[in-house]
């Protein structure tokens, strides 16, 4: 990044071959759509060519870079939000539950109407609790991984995790796990 910010463009090409296929994989995961997750890439790279000199010398680029993902597809959302209806590249109406969803993150087990219900509310979820929800148990990532990509602490991670499952149980009307009896 150093390299970059002194006038090497070889040297931003080697930062993104470096990155690009982590931040891609990231906006991937956030974003549960490859093609969105490829746009919001290049986009973020944009970003950060364009913001390089705030970067702080000395300082860890890939935070830099990962909050700056995160904030580009913090931004897609709202566009998508203030703009609901979306079409596929040859311009029909996507399908609510994508096809090929199911076994990937485990929602056989569902009943169409809970499966659709699960992903609706998903869907509604704020961005913070949805991401740190996708990142510890879809992707598996820890707490602290999860916290290093989304620029907060370990302790918030939990937190909004927490209150994602409590948003999904009553959105699908489940009840709150009994506590072991001592």
């Amino acid at each position: 990044m150093e390299a970059f910010l002194d006038g090497d463009a070889r040297a931003f090409d080697a930062l993104y071959r470096r990155l690009s296929p982590r931040v891609g994989a990231l906006l991937r995961y956030l974003s549960g759509d490859s093609r969105v997750a490829e746009d919001l890439c290049q986009t973020t790279f944009l970003k950060v060519c364009r913001a390089r000199d705030t970067w702080l010398r000395g300082a860890p680029v890939e935070p830099w870079v990962y909050a700056i993902a995160r904030r580009t597809l913090i931004d897609h959302r709202r566009r998508a939000r203030r703009n609901p209806v979306s079409t596929t590249a040859d311009g029909e109406v996507p399908d609510l539950v994508p096809e090929g969803l199911d076994p990937v993150y485990g929602f056989e087990r569902l009943t169409d109407s809970k499966r659709i219900k699960l992903l609706s509310t998903l869907d509604k979820l704020p961005d913070n609790q949805k991401d740190a929800l996708l990142l510890t148990k879809v992707e598996g990532l820890s707490t602290a991984q999860a916290a290093a990509i989304l620029g907060t602490t370990p302790g918030a991670i939990k937190l909004r995790a927490h209150r994602a499952y409590e948003n999904l149980r009553r959105a699908l009307g489940l009840k709150h796990p009994k506590s072991p009896a001592p």
